[in-house]
């Protein structure tokens, strides 16, 4: 679970997703409580309902600069006719695409999320920028979220965030919501959402709403 749950860094580093982290700490209070209950034999019952809590299993991140602010400058004025600023970074494009991945023999359901983000201008300064993951149940209820830092950024330039994460074994037969914000110096920009459906047959299906 540790290795599965590790969220890798700009640099390379990796460090453990704050799920894991909880559930971990939830592990823990549930093998004291199995223990109490059981005279000490129920510590691994315990810890696997501790442990249960959070939906986005697996959590991973990561995000990188995959064109320069000259070239991405230069594609919108000459192709989109677009001004760009001369004093400011700001963001001037956020598409997000929703893939279904792999199955693991716990009926886990991979869900691949990639983002592409485009910031233009000339300014010194660049925008902090992060992007908020959320998912919903069919009532439109908020399950689970996340906040990433894209830490790649460094001015102006196009940007790609990749991410994934683990659908429990009961969402089959469930419908979701899956949104992804774009935020920049504290202001949000855009926000894309995708309706996922896992049918009987354990296949995910995503569409943009």
């Amino acid at each position: 679970m540790l290795l599965s749950a590790c969220v890798t860094n700009p640099d390379g580093t990796t460090r453990l997703d704050d799920r894991a982290t909880g559930a971990l700490i939830g592990a823990a209070a549930g093998c004291a409580v199995g223990s109490v209950v059981s005279g000490g034999k129920g510590c691994l019952v315990g810890a696997a309902a501790g442990a249960a809590v959070g939906f986005m299993i697996g959590w991973y991140f990561e995000s990188k600069k995959v064109s320069s602010a000259n070239e991405v400058n230069a594609e919108y004025k000459k192709k989109k006719g677009q001004v760009i600023p001369k004093d400011e970074v700001k963001p001037a494009k956020f598409d997000t695409v929703v893939k279904p991945g792999t199955v693991d023999k716990d009926g886990q359901r991979e869900v691949q999320v990639t983002s592409n983000t485009d910031l233009i201008g000339y300014g010194d300064k660049a925008p902090e920028v992060t992007q908020q993951y959320a998912i919903y149940d069919e009532n439109n209820k908020l399950i689970e979220e996340k906040s990433e830092r894209v830490a790649a950024v460094d001015g102006a330039g196009r940007y790609q965030t990749n991410s994934k994460f683990k659908l429990p074994a009961s969402a089959k037969g469930k419908k979701y919501t899956v949104k992804t914000t774009l935020v920049a110096n504290n202001q949000t920009y855009k926000e894309n959402s995708y309706k996922v459906s896992v049918l009987e047959d354990g296949f995910l299906l995503a569409m943009a709403n």
